[in-house]
């Protein structure tokens, strides 16, 4: 499904941090956030995605039944939950969710936002339905996350943390690792990526605290005697190669179950991630496109992202670099273009006028004048695609779609065919 009627999707993007909603709500569900499976719980601002896939694949190739929670969804809301590998279908999905909605309407009613319902919603079905392991990604922060109403995990993983939902965070880096760090749990082991040494240490005392193992994912992946040269990472950019020897830390790290070398290798190549740099050879627009362009899609959204696209369109120097965009009003518009400003030979701005989240083409064109990068608004992307075959044909090209992971959305969508 699209979007479920309950909770209202009106208030999809409505966010209140605190757990208490949350808690109340499970309670009234007979608590099944205690019945679910062993917990890899994922915190971070990138990569959170991306090492949840790793591990999925990772885990599924040892024979072990996976469930796994992500978000946001990009075209299905099942998308988000996904049972023994699967996405959970519509049938279940209206079960869990009447019983979740029942449960609030009991007096007094709860006021729950969206991302609390469907986290409720999901640890139902999980309850519901034997696996050996959950992977579980926070949606946004972490200690006031409605995810982090575990009392235990297998262990809890800290993804590189950068700038990002500063008015819900915290304004300084330090403030938002302390969110992040959260999910840290008394005596459960938590693995982290390599930070900012005031992060690295924030992070470090709180595990101390909490008698948490601290485990150093890259000191710990170069003391395995594990052979990663050989493997062939299908995620694009260099940063997957971290998220990669993270998911291997975690995989290497665990002693619950046993999972050999060569799942670990066969799950790594398997794994596919959407809008991650993703090379898109179908759909109604990459069948379009003329043989001398390559089509990308990717939804990063802050500065870290920016400087991932940007290293990804160095690799190749001489193909016109073509970005069709678009961005969310509070993410920092400014700094994202500032760093691939110079890497670009075109930025088409697309209208999104059906949804007031993203921002005014003109205030973007206005920012993108400022730093002098070569700018258009175009009303839609099959406007944008005639623009490019119109003034790039004659050329090897990359067209990346970048900016929002909603605004990849928006493209998946129209790139099956929906008109």
């Amino acid at each position: 499904m699209k979007l479920p009627k309950w909770p209202d999707p009106h208030y999809f993007h409505h966010i209140n941090l605190g757990l208490e909603r949350i808690l109340e709500l499970l309670k009234r569900l007979d608590n099944p956030h205690l019945k679910m499976p062993p917990i890899i719980h994922i915190a971070g601002t990138n990569g959170k995605g991306s090492t949840l896939a790793f591990l999925k694949n990772i885990f599924q190739e040892a024979d072990y039944k996976v469930h796994r929670y992500t978000s946001p969804h990009l075209v299905e809301f099942n998308e988000r939950i996904e049972i023994c590998g699967k996405k959970i279908d519509d049938v279940f999905l209206n079960e869990v969710l009447e019983k979740c909605r029942e449960a609030c309407e009991i007096s007094p009613k709860i006021d729950i936002t969206f991302f609390e319902a469907t986290t409720a919603c999901a640890f139902l079905a999980f309850s519901q339905v034997k696996a050996d392991i959950l992977l579980l990604e926070t949606g946004m922060g972490g200690e006031f996350d409605a995810t982090n109403v575990v009392p235990k995990v297998l262990c809890s993983i800290i993804t590189p943390i950068a700038f990002d939902h500063q008015e819900f965070l915290g304004s300084t880096l330090e403030k938002i690792a302390e969110a992040k760090a959260g999910i840290i749990k008394k005596n459960c082991p938590i693995i982290c990526a390599n930070q900012n040494p005031q992060v690295l240490d924030l992070i470090i005392s709180k595990a101390s605290n909490l008698n948490a193992e601290f485990v150093n994912s890259k000191v710990f992946f170069e003391s395995l005697n594990f052979d990663f040269k050989t493997i062939k990472i299908p995620l694009n950019g260099s940063h997957q190669i971290e998220n990669a020897q993270l998911a291997v830390s975690c995989a290497k790290h665990q002693n619950l179950f046993k999972i050999s070398d060569e799942n670990i290798k066969n799950g790594i190549e398997k794994t596919r991630w959407k809008a991650r740099l993703e090379k898109i050879e179908d759909g109604i627009f990459a069948e379009k496109l003329p043989q001398n362009f390559q089509l990308y899609l990717d939804g990063s959204h802050n500065p870290q992202g920016a400087t991932t696209i940007a290293e990804f369109l160095e690799n190749f120097p001489h193909h016109s670099k073509i970005i069709i965009f678009q961005m969310l009003k509070d993410k920092n518009c400014e700094e994202f273009l500032k760093i691939i400003g110079d890497k670009i030979d075109k930025l088409l701005i697309c209208k999104i006028a059906s949804d007031s989240r993203f921002r005014s083409p003109h205030n973007i064109l206005e920012i993108a004048e400022n730093l002098q990068i070569n700018s258009s608004i175009i009303e839609n992307f099959p406007d944008g695609f005639e623009k490019i075959k119109e003034e790039f044909s004659s050329q090897e090209g990359i067209i990346l779609i970048c900016g929002s992971l909603y605004f990849a959305s928006e493209f998946l969508i129209e790139n099956q065919g929906s008109n």
